[in-house]
């Protein structure tokens, strides 16, 4: 089953909400932000593992594909959260910057 991103942000926000009454974590307006930025540095360590640029763990741990796509999801995951605490309507804002060059580019005769 494929979920909406609706439904899949709405699922990523009840994990978030829980974790952070668990861990009593107060979430604050640059809090989402920082989150967002330490998980983009624990991809960018097991991307560097993976590629061979970084020396292992000294328990062993990481460098696997698993835990790489296991830190895309946190990174992802984040994303989603920072763009709910910033009410931004990232389908809108996709369509609004990215999308509308689509038409541009296949008028240009350019192919995909």
């Amino acid at each position: 089953m494929s979920a909406t991103f609706k439904e899949l942000s709405d699922r990523i926000g009840q994990v978030g909400d829980l974790y952070a009454r668990v861990h009593a974590i107060e979430r604050s307006a640059d809090w989402y932000l920082l989150k967002l930025t330490e998980e983009l540095g624990e991809l960018t360590a097991e991307h560097l593992l993976i590629t061979g640029r970084a020396k292992p763990n000294a328990d062993g741990s990481g460098g696997t594909r698993e835990a790489l796509e296991n830190e895309a999801a946190d990174l992802f995951g984040q994303f989603v959260l920072y763009l709910r605490a910033n009410e931004i309507d990232i389908e809108a804002a996709i369509e609004r910057k990215w999308l509308r060059h689509l038409d541009q580019y296949v008028a240009l005769g350019t192919e995909i």
